[in-house]
């Protein structure tokens, strides 16, 4: 490579002229090197002459690439030979090594031309080098306008600039698809006039980016209002040139011969939507009441003035021990829940106090049970809320991703803490999956990127009882997903897109242009904020509503019936012998 660096430039003999021209231009824009582009045929039939700039001399063999080794900043002089083979060899040259650098400043030497002609042109805007000015016979300079109907212009260096950023592509198209995913980009037929119209915040960047540069969209097929095609499928059909750019975002990449990406234009978090919790069932609520706590408090309550009333008749009255007290005192069972129970021992001070104690302690239980079984059945809590992977790895719900997800799933996804549940992924179509995802069917969860959960979350904005929720730990990746829009190799469009993205973040309108397409989203109809789940905020009590007090009433008749069927066998032979 560096030998290719060669501290001389060669030029004909009368260079004197060209010098205020290099200098003009490196006044407008600095540039780092001077790269000379001429034929290995070309007869050198000039003088040299020394300059101090920098100089990579190549020929049609050139097959660098110069952007991975140097800034973008370079000036170009393509010595051109007039032979259109050669001159196509030389195109293609620097077509291979300018790879993704069309912002590059080419002058083109003509010196045999009076007026470049529109075929020199139609040959810079066919490899995208815009930024062209061409020295003809006479020390003339013409400026490129691309795509303008007049192409060339006559410039002067010391009264205009000789080259310029472009402003205006006159109308230029741009070969698009949308992919029509909510809130990116939307079609919907107007009611009123019956023609297709467009919105979403990426169409709104674009469409302002067409505005700013007068371009214009051409579709590469007929629009279907509803057809969602996915972001791989655009991707990939603009890295093969089927389409220029397409109105849809896509993970950030390193840019190649394929293709160029953006500057990030969003950045979201991606995560998946699981089923809010819900108020449990009437018939669950006394299961909650009759909580760990509280059971343990009535055992040790039970044990302790079960002793007591146990040891009083031994004691205090000299009546034999009743053993089956110990196991069974429903005395002490009424006294506890605040129930009314037969005193015993009751000439005696200390059972007074006792019984006064029990009395106390039953009045609390009663009085803090049926407060907050009553609080309970008035607003009934929720169950246990999905919060992290292993809770959704454990629960009964199927989790969807859509088919293009899967590309962004790598190996190196799995070692993070979604790789819990990387048996339960069921992978979709994405029309199968939107329409999934906008059932809200609550035995399913969803991937979602933090723009789309914005759309469930106004849908849910009425709801008595929202369906579904994001939660941080089910974050798929810990960090921000990079979004970005995606263009051919070499794109004519790059530069322009990225100057506007960092102009729009900056001012905010980015976010502004969501909230404004979920303000359109709900004016068309799109969002419906109806809630498709029916409330009833009272209702009479059912007999499944005391399901679990009919499940303990049944088991304790069981029970009873067991003792008294053992006790018949234990008495019989008693009876027998009287």
């Amino acid at each position: 490579m560096w030998p290719l660096l060669v501290p001389v430039l060669l030029l004909f003999n009368e260079s004197s002229w060209l010098n205020p021209i290099l200098a003009s231009i490196y006044k407008e824009k600095h540039h780092e090197t001077v790269l000379l582009l001429r034929h290995s045929q070309q007869s050198n039939a000039f003088s040299l002459e020394r300059l101090s700039s920098p100089v990579f001399n190549f020929n049609e063999q050139m097959d660098f690439y110069v952007k991975g080794s140097h800034n973008n900043e370079m000036l170009v002089l393509f010595w051109q030979t007039g032979n259109s083979n050669l001159d196509s060899d030389l195109w293609q040259a620097l077509d291979r090594s300018l790879l993704n650098m069309r912002t590059v400043r080419v002058l083109l030497l003509r010196k045999w031309e009076k007026v470049p002609t529109i075929d020199i042109a139609n040959t810079a805007e066919h490899w995208r080098f815009l930024h062209v000015a061409v020295i003809a016979h006479g020390n003339r300079i013409f400026r490129l306008q691309p795509y303008a109907p007049q192409r060339w212009l006559e410039i002067d260096p010391e009264k205009s600039p000789i080259f310029v950023k472009v402003r205006n592509y006159h109308g230029k198209d741009i070969l698009t698809l949308p992919d029509q995913f909510p809130p990116r980009s939307i079609v919907y037929r107007n009611a009123k006039t019956g023609g297709l119209e467009m919105t979403g915040y990426v169409y709104k960047f674009l469409l302002e980016f067409t505005r700013m540069y007068n371009f214009t969209f051409r579709w590469q097929r007929p629009i279907v209002p509803g057809e969602r095609l996915n972001l791989i499928l655009l991707r990939n059909m603009t890295l093969n040139g089927t389409i220029n750019m397409p109105i849809s975002l896509c993970g950030f990449e390193t840019s190649s011969r394929f293709g160029v990406f953006s500057n990030v234009y969003v950045m979201e978090n991606w995560y998946i939507m699981v089923p809010r919790a819900q108020q449990i069932p009437t018939a669950d609520v006394y299961v909650v009441v009759c909580s760990k706590n509280f059971l343990l408090v009535l055992l040790i309550s039970y044990c302790i003035f079960t002793i007591l009333d146990t040891c009083f008749g031994p004691l205090l009255l000299q009546k034999r021990v009743d053993w089956s007290n110990l196991m069974l005192n429903e005395r002490m069972i009424s006294g506890i829940v605040g129930q009314s129970f037969n005193m015993s021992a009751r000439n005696t001070i200390s059972s007074r106090v006792t019984n006064a104690t029990l009395f106390l302690l039953g009045l609390v239980l009663g009085t803090l049970f049926a407060a907050h079984l009553k609080t309970l059945l008035t607003k009934r809590p929720t169950s246990r809320q999905i919060s992290n992977f292993e809770q959704l790895r454990d629960s009964h719900v199927t989790v969807l991703f859509e088919k293009a997800e899967q590309f962004y799933l790598d190996d190196n996804m799995w070692e993070r803490p979604i790789r819990v549940i990387k048996d339960r992924l069921t992978f979709k179509d994405t029309v199968e999956y939107i329409e999934l995802r906008s059932g809200l069917n609550r035995s399913q969860a969803f991937s979602i990127l933090t723009s789309e959960w914005l759309i469930v979350a106004k849908r849910q904005e009425l709801f008595k009882q929202p369906v579904y929720t994001v939660q941080p730990e089910l974050q798929i990746i810990g960090t921000s997903v990079l979004l970005s829009l995606v263009m051919q190799s070499n794109s004519i469009y790059e530069h322009h897109i990225n100057d506007l993205i960092e102009r729009v973040q900056g001012a905010g309108i980015v976010e502004y242009w969501k909230q404004q397409t979920l303000r359109e989203m709900v004016t068309l109809g799109m969002i419906s904020q109806k809630d498709p789940y029916t409330h009833i905020a009272f209702r009479e009590f059912k007999v499944g509503d005391m399901f679990w007090v009919w499940i303990w009433l049944a088991c304790f008749l069981i029970v009873a019936f067991f003792i008294f069927f053992i006790e018949l066998l234990v008495n019989c032979p008693n009876r027998k012998r009287q």
